[in-house]
């Protein structure tokens, strides 16, 4: 009271400036006193700031000036009369509008028309209506850019009902802005439903097709997201025939494989130089096409034909050498290089689509890559350099990829693939599990929020082999458990179904090898490898581990059998990709090959050459920063010193076994070796 008292009793100049002040919040910017200022009304605004400064009500800090205290603001605000409140906001933004209108007000965009929103809709004028629309429409774009996707929503839901009721007839372009950002932004909060919604009307009311790309693109996107597939899939298909592609209804493989083969010619022939010499193009026709033949790739890779990913790979590979190169070009090289590596199982072949990919990398530097670097980097590091560079460096640009996915909110749909890629290689390249842990439950928690379905089976399964290996699912546990595609979800087709499962069963392998569970790991095994689309990364590792869970408890007794047949005929398989591969990258597979090795050399009873390689894989393991396999190395040396009746050597790579599992932050695997330990010291 003695506040309000004592405010009603200034001048009124310094009572309209406080009142101005207040509507801003406890305080106001410096751009807005300097428009304020250069109007005939206030003129004086500053001089009067000062005189409030005096009285002790407001003080200047740095480029604003502020109330002393909240109740101060809330005093001031008061000598507004309410019934006049709306009137007195709605009249000071306007009257700051028609003073800065043509400039750049930036940060100030909001506090101008938050003013005029005040006044929405009894105030408005209908001649204001459309410039209204226009300021919030503005100010969405600005917050949008900002990833405040909430205040973005809030500014566009008020520029929608200002447009009228024939805003196709009279506002065509201004609708499609609007309608299309107003999805956007609907979209990353997650209501789907209503994005649409807003999507529908700009497809049903655009006059041409290149008006309703955008439209298509995100409707596509959605529906793939929602594992709706079948209608994303038909989607992009006729979009792609609108755009004058013939895009077949059945590749045949016997077609498919010599188009293949003349796309990698294509690119065999061209030098590093040659790639990075492409001219450019600006040809908005061919960047939706090849924007559409990316998301048929995407769906194609999940569900319907898996012929067609390849097909849409080689179309954006020759549109590019065709026409020239733009930053859809970089995913559609990417895309080309990333499935070749992902089917191939010859070394000679990953090693040129390895040179092809870095190249590509090195274009993105040609253009503002942000809008595709989420999607190139999980395609390159995700299923191109994992062959070829160190997986640790992979994973932490799988992890560049997925924030910079997020934190855009624009390409948030393409962060799922970022994670699933980043928690399977961070898990082979022995991350520490509970950290680990925590980073998946992030990914599924970001998933949730975007209602995105794809990742979940995948993300669920490596957080459950993770949880088993930190101390068996007692205090990390999930209620979810993986257990394969079971139909609860919408029935998928075989390729699908076989995407997801290959995940699942890989970490059935993993699962059941640090167990120990010898049987269950091999059926997994053979089941996996029996799969017509398995991937040749995950090929490679499904062998290492098959070839040395084979070994487990087997002794040469005379060099027969079916067990010693069984892992004799696994060992050669598994050493008939893991050779081809050290050469590609000595520092991922050295450890892998010097163990199968003096595995198989201990059980021929080759001791010494058995000791050499095991400390080979031992020192390697240690190299490259695998802690996991580093602990898995001395284990086995341990077995093969036990065997050989060199107890105290044996218990001594116990140990060190012991302090990787602990590094690693398996619970479980340091109580197995600790109870080993145990035994030997009791026996």
């Amino acid at each position: 009271y003695l506040l309000s008292a004592k405010m009603t009793s200034l001048p009124e100049n310094i009572q309209l400036a406080l009142k101005v002040v207040s509507c801003f919040g406890i305080k106001v910017d410096e751009s807005i006193v300097g428009y304020l200022s250069s109007t005939s009304q206030y003129s004086d605004f500053r001089d009067w700031l000062d005189q409030a400064i005096n009285e002790g009500c407001i003080r200047k800090h740095e480029n604003n000036y502020k109330f002393v205290h909240d109740k101060v603001s809330e005093a001031a605000y008061n000598l507004i009369a309410n019934g006049n409140k709306s009137q007195f906001h709605y009249d000071l933004g306007i009257l700051l509008y028609s003073t800065s209108k043509g400039q750049d007000l930036g940060g100030a965009l909001f506090q101008v028309v938050d003013q005029i929103n005040h006044g929405i809709p009894s105030l408005i004028k209908p001649r204001m209506k459309i410039v209204i629309a226009e300021l919030n429409f503005n100010a969405g774009r600005k917050a949008m850019d900002l990833s405040d996707f909430e205040t973005a929503s809030s500014y566009l839901n008020n520029a929608l009902p200002l447009l009228p009721k024939n805003r196709w007839r009279r506002h065509y372009d201004f609708s499609l802005r609007l309608l299309l950002l107003r999805a956007k932004t609907i979209y990353l909060r997650g209501n789907i439903e209503e994005a649409c919604d807003s999507l529908m009307e700009i497809i049903k009311n655009g006059r041409c097709i290149e008006d309703k790309l955008d439209a298509y693109y995100l409707h596509v996107t959605i529906l793939h997201a929602c594992e709706e597939r079948e209608e994303a899939y038909t989607i992009c298909c006729e979009v792609l025939s609108q755009l004058k592609e013939t895009i077949p209804d059945y590749v045949d493989m016997k077609d498919l494989t010599p188009m293949l083969q003349e796309t990698g010619r294509m690119l065999a022939r061209m030098s590093d130089a040659d790639l990075l010499g492409m001219k450019e193009t600006d040809n908005s026709s061919l960047r939706f096409t090849l924007k559409f033949y990316t998301l048929l790739c995407y769906i194609s890779y999940y569900c319907i034909t898996s012929n067609m990913l390849p097909f849409a790979c080689c179309r954006m590979v020759r549109l590019t050498l065709e026409h020239g190169v733009c930053e859809d070009s970089i995913l559609g090289l990417v895309s080309y290089c990333g499935f070749i590596c992902h089917a191939t199982k010859q070394a000679s072949v990953i090693r040129e689509m390895g040179r092809v990919g870095k190249v590509v990398m090195n274009m993105l530097k040609r253009f503002d890559s942000s809008a595709i670097m989420p999607n190139v980097y999980h395609i390159y590091y995700g299923y191109i350099a994992v062959h070829t560079a160190p997986v640790q460096l992979c994973t932490d640009n799988l992890r560049v990829g997925f924030k910079v996915a997020v934190s855009s909110g624009k390409y948030a749909h393409v962060a799922f693939f970022n994670s699933i890629h980043t928690a399977r290689n961070a898990f082979l390249s022995g991350q520490h599990l509970s950290t680990l842990l925590k980073e998946i439950d992030y990914y599924l928690q970001v998933m949730t929020q975007f209602r995105n379905k794809i990742p979940m089976p995948y993300l669920r399964a490596y957080r459950e082999t993770i949880s088993i290996l930190i101390d068996k699912g007692h205090s990390t546990g999930s209620q979810n458990k993986t257990t394969g595609h079971n139909g609860n979800a919408a029935t998928p087709n075989a390729v699908n179904a076989e995407r997801c499962n290959e995940t699942v069963y890989f970490n059935h392998i993993l699962q059941s090898f640090w167990l120990g569970q010898s049987e269950r790991c091999y059926h997994y095994s053979k089941k996996v490898l029996e799969f017509q689309f398995l991937g040749s990364h995950n090929r490679l590792m499904i062998l290492f581990y098959a070839a040395l869970n084979a070994f487990r408890g087997l002794n040469n007794k005379n060099g027969s059998g079916s067990k010693f047949t069984k892992a004799k005929t696994l060992f050669e398989e598994a050493m008939s990709v893991l050779r081809p591969s050290l050469e590609l990258s000595p520092l991922n597979f050295s450890n892998k090959v010097y163990l199968l090795e003096a595995e198989m050399l201990s059980l021929e009873k080759k001791h010494q050459e058995a000791t050499s390689l095991y400390a080979a894989a031992i020192t390697s393991a240690c190299s490259a920063g695998y802690v996991h396999e580093h602990g898995l190395a001395c284990e086995l040396a341990g077995h093969h010193y036990k065997k050989i009746g060199e107890v105290e050597t044996a218990i001594d790579f116990f140990e060190q076994s012991k302090r990787s599992y602990m590094g690693w932050g398996s619970k479980m695997k340091v109580d197995f070796i600790t109870q080993k330990i145990e035994n030997i010291h009791r026996n």
